[in-house]
């Protein structure tokens, strides 16, 4: 299924439309798509209607090369472009890493097109604006790396300790995904939605009424902790460190999260 929105030709998948079950909308991470969930989608259909996205540069998904497509304000409204017109009631918002933070985004800007949230290894944003400044740094170093040869980039990024916790199925798997992207839209996503360019929106969570459970594997000891601080400023936050997990708790351990999941959905 395709829809296009903001000069941007989004490819997506709704896998079932039980009548009486909620939706799930699923946000992958960076260099990623909705190939990513697979494996959990047939555990997922057992209490959900999941729908996936290849989101902005990712996947099938067509964008044009122009890093200012990727800003949060941009992809936050392409993405509402497309929940409008599918008129979905009773709908969840989960995402991953780079997915995580724009479910952060798009939590805080239009709440009412949710039931709740669930952000699996993400953060609301950099309050702090040196170090703001310095992540925008890194990312631009990435990005050069990107441009220059895709392919060392791809072999330093999946030998991160953050991902040495996935099963080797699932890291060939992810391998494959990342490997078939194209790197000049990898750069502009970068560029454009990188953590130091996304405004962080840890207020809005704070003061948000809606439903909110935070996932990270215990492995993962930044997000662990970053998301632990979070979860403190809003008391009725759900918060799930997952055992033998590191960043890629769906992928590592992907039966915790589809329970996870299937009861928060059940609020």
């Amino acid at each position: 299924m395709q829809f296009f929105t903001d000069s941007t030709y989004y490819h997506s998948t709704i896998h079932q439309s039980g009548r009486n079950l909620p939706w799930l909308l699923m946000l992958h991470g960076f260099m990623g798509s909705e190939e990513v969930y697979e494996p959990i989608i047939q555990p997922l259909c057992q209490f959900c209607n999941p729908l996936t996205i290849d989101l902005a540069g990712h996947g099938k998904t067509q964008s044009p090369v122009r890093s200012e497509l990727f800003s949060a304000e941009r992809q936050c409204s392409q993405l509402r472009s497309i929940v409008k017109r599918l008129q979905l009631d009773n709908l969840w918002l989960y995402g991953y890493s780079m997915g995580g933070r724009l479910s952060f985004q798009m939590a805080a800007r239009y709440p009412g097109l949710f039931r709740g949230v669930i952000v699996e290894s993400a953060h609301c944003g950099i309050l702090d604006d040196k170090k703001r400044k310095k992540r925008v740094g890194t990312d631009e170093e990435r990005t050069q790396k990107i441009e220059q040869n895709f392919n060392q980039f791809l072999d330093e990024w999946q030998k991160m300790p953050l991902f040495q916790h996935t099963p080797k199925p699932e890291k060939n798997r992810y391998g494959k995904i990342m490997a078939s992207q194209k790197p000049e839209l990898m750069a502009a996503s970068l560029r454009g939605f990188g953590a130091g360019m996304m405004p962080p929106v840890c207020e809005s969570f704070r003061t948000s009424k809606l439903p909110a459970c935070l996932i990270t594997g215990e492995y993962d000891s930044k997000y662990a902790e970053l998301l632990s601080d979070l979860a403190d400023t809003r008391p009725d936050t759900e918060l799930k460190i997952i055992k033998n997990a590191g960043h890629r708790v769906h992928a590592d351990q992907p039966e915790k999260l589809v329970s996870v999941l299937r009861d928060f959905t059940r609020l």
